[in-house]
């Protein structure tokens, strides 16, 4: 089966939510979590020091809220800044599956990927990832295929890769 895809913001924003939900939860929120600890902690300081602490526990409640804010606009924002990073990756592509491996062609590059080589995968009712290593995946959004392709691809992607979430 062939596909027809391209990257866009929405699609690796959708793609990278799916990646970190999956095998990197707690990472995603450290930022989250220290934020609301630091911001706790001022809070606390505050109280606990009856406002003789201005100088310790301000910092931590301004900190804390600093960081969770940052924590929300980045979560926000990683499939723009994932899509800025994959320069190579603006044009269209072509995606060929077959029982031997997947071949993606990107102007007049061809990347051959063996079955063997995709260690893992994530499947979706939405979207399939496949990762040749634990950084990389590639990624298979089922708008992209047509008529029952994309289950046809789902039945491919469980009888090929062992390790599936």
């Amino acid at each position: 089966m062939t596909i027809e895809f391209q990257y866009t913001p929405e699609i690796l924003q959708r793609a990278h939510e799916l990646h970190y939900k999956k095998f990197l939860p707690l990472r995603g929120k450290l930022l989250l979590f220290l934020g609301l600890l630091s911001a706790w902690a001022g809070v606390l300081l505050l109280i606990a020091s009856q406002g003789k602490n201005l100088w310790y526990g301000i910092p931590l409640v301004i900190y804390g809220v600093f960081a969770v804010a940052s924590h929300f606009y980045m979560k926000r924002n990683i499939g723009k800044r994932a899509y800025a990073k994959l320069s190579d990756y603006h044009d269209p592509m072509t995606i060929e599956i077959d029982e031997d491996l997947v071949a993606i062609t990107i102007r007049d590059h061809r990347n051959e990927i063996p079955w063997a080589d995709l260690k893992k995968g994530i499947i979706t009712d939405q979207m399939i990832l496949l990762y040749p290593n634990d950084k990389v995946f590639f990624i298979f959004p089922k708008e992209r295929f047509s008529g029952d392709d994309y289950t046809g691809f789902t039945e491919l992607v469980k009888r090929k890769i062992e390790k599936l979430s």
